[in-house]
């Protein structure tokens, strides 16, 4: 008797334990079920150093430890960064050992003591065992910390001397400053008439983004702020110091390039400061929208009644204006103007082009700078590299 009470009560405690493990199997009777972790990667940005290599030390993170190991592969990809100029490529595949967290990859970063633009590439994610990706890419910045330029002397030159005519003036800028017997810096965001009438970005400073080395001259635009502008640059005029009529002017320079960079090299009247513009006429010799590097403006400005006019000419390189070194010239003549780029004619003007009176017989300065954004460029973006250089090699008048 007492073993047929003792039996039914272990079946019915039985029972409950059963009942109990149907009704919550995971806390009872199985063991927990382990879910991959996800793993993902930091942006980094460095300064690049300027002898040797910098070490760029990634983390690769696991959002929580895991029993397994995990594995994931690593690759570098070329941005404006590009292997093995400027880093060393990786193709690799690294692991976590169980309990860990995360793990550190190295790439190597070429240093120079070259100013230039900032650059970027990326760490990719890829094929991961044990885990599944969250963030795939890890971009990767390299801050210039240079202070020199990077001089290449190539690309097309002229000669000092023509037959027929005499070199009147130049500035080879062989100097380590700006010769104030033949320039001007104009200062600031162009107000009262901001934006330098263009709706431009930039201020111009008084030296501050101006350089001298190997005998060349370089303007520098930077992404900064001052004085309520998110760029700077320079602008050089040569008014009131030299101006010349008529000759030929050659204007050697290396160029830079990018969506809302403008370097030009133009003319205005002497009579500027009392005519105004456009009645003093204005003659780009050379513009280029850093978005097509490979197109060069040259164009006359004029007053028509109580109205600007202006006649636009262009011509397609086969090649970016921004590799190398090239040659703005003008031949300016009596009732005609010819620009050209090494010597290829970019346009000519005469007076049948002009619906008023013709204002390009008489004296002009000279005036160079780059602009950032405006109503024509547009703005920089994403793709727009600071700083951004033109180097001036010379600047020559024959007559």
């Amino acid at each position: 008797m007492l073993l047929k009470f003792t039996m039914k009560y272990i079946f019915l405690i039985f029972s409950l334990l059963l009942f109990s493990c149907k009704k919550n199997d995971t806390d009872c009777c199985l063991p927990p079920v382990e879910t991959n972790p996800t793993i993902s990667i930091d942006a980094l940005s460095l300064a690049e150093g300027n002898t040797g290599t910098t070490a760029f030390n990634f983390t690769i993170k696991l959002n929580k430890a895991s029993s397994k190991t995990v594995s994931v592969k690593v690759t570098t990809k070329n941005g404006t960064a590009a292997a093995p100029k400027d880093f060393t490529s990786l193709d690799n595949t690294i692991t976590i050992s169980p309990g860990e967290t995360t793990a550190k990859v190295t790439v190597s970063v070429v240093a120079d003591e070259f100013k230039e633009a900032d650059e970027d590439f990326q760490l990719m994610l890829s094929e991961p065992t044990n885990a599944s990706i969250e963030t795939a890419i890890g971009a990767a910045f390299i801050m210039n910390d240079d202070t020199k330029f990077e001089v290449v002397e190539n690309g097309y030159t002229t000669p000092n001397s023509y037959a027929g005519m005499n070199l009147v003036w130049a500035d080879e800028f062989n100097g380590t400053s700006l010769n104030a017997e033949n320039w001007n810096y104009d200062v600031g965001d162009g107000c009262p008439n901001c934006g330098w009438g263009n709706n431009e970005l930039q201020y111009y400073t008084a030296g501050e983004n101006l350089y001298f080395q190997s005998g060349k001259m370089i303007i520098e635009a930077r992404k900064e702020n001052k004085n309520g502008k998110s760029y700077t640059s320079t602008r050089l005029t040569s008014m009131n110091k030299k101006s010349f009529k008529f000759g030929r002017i050659d204007f050697r320079a290396k160029i830079p390039s990018g969506q809302g960079i403008w370097p030009a090299f133009w003319m205005l009247g002497d009579n500027f400061p009392t005519a105004g513009w456009p009645a003093c006429g204005e003659i780009d010799i050379l513009e280029v929208l850093g978005q097509q590097p490979s197109k060069i403006y040259s164009t006359i400005h004029f007053k028509s009644g109580n109205t600007s006019a202006r006649v636009e000419k262009s011509l397609v390189t086969a090649t970016s204006l921004a590799d190398e070194f090239h040659v703005y010239s003008m031949i300016w003549e009596k009732d005609k103007i010819k620009t050209m780029v090494d010597e290829k004619t970019i346009a000519e003007f005469d007076p049948s082009q002009v619906s008023a009176t013709y204002p390009f017989n008489e004296k002009f300065f000279f005036i160079m700078n780059i602009a950032v954004g405006g109503n024509w460029p547009g703005s920089p973006n994403a793709t727009t590299y600071f700083p951004q250089f033109m180097m001036v090699d010379y600047i020559r008048v024959f007559q």
